[in-house]
């Protein structure tokens, strides 16, 4: 009885994430590595690679859509003058909740992983603007397997995309 509890959580997660107001659509990319294989299966000029964060040679690739519910607790911050706007410090660290568009049995199902990058799309997918964000770490929300994960993240201004006519 208490082993369902996880997956009840994680499939309630995944309704909420999905239909909340406040979601965001999403698109996700991976961090590849470009630089070529040599003979033996190593990366060429390189010993065999644990992870991507110090390559110099990468590119992102689709891995596909979802969605992304802020999850930050909620800290005060003064209002402006006119009562219209908080004035508050941007955070550098942003909590989400992040749930991929297709169900787990799909092919275009993902888990988000370190050093992800997801756009939230602002506007249409083709010509409007997107934030990007990129995962730097991974909370479990309770200590029962299946972990619900929320998805520490930081902004990539680096890698923002303006609005196109």
């Amino acid at each position: 009885m208490l082993s369902n509890v996880p997956t009840a959580v994680a499939k309630m997660a995944r309704n909420v994430v999905i239909h909340h107001p406040n979601s965001y659509n999403i698109q996700v990319y991976r961090k590849t590595v470009t630089r070529p294989q040599s003979n033996e299966g190593t990366l060429a000029d390189g010993v065999r690679m644990l992870n991507t964060d110090d390559e110099d040679e990468f590119d992102y690739e689709w891995i596909g859509n979802g969605y992304a519910l802020p999850a930050d607790t909620f800290s005060p911050a003064s209002v402006a003058d006119h009562g219209d706007a908080v004035i508050g410090a941007q955070p550098t660290e942003m909590r989400f909740l992040i749930e991929p568009e297709e169900e787990a049995e799909h092919p275009e199902f993902f888990t988000p992983r370190r050093t992800d990058v997801f756009y939230i799309l602002l506007g249409d997918p083709e010509t409007g603007a997107k934030l990007a964000f990129e995962v730097v770490d991974v909370e479990a929300m309770s200590s029962i397997p299946p972990y619900a994960p929320r998805y520490v993240c930081n902004r990539r201004d680096d890698l923002h995309r303006a609005a196109t006519a």
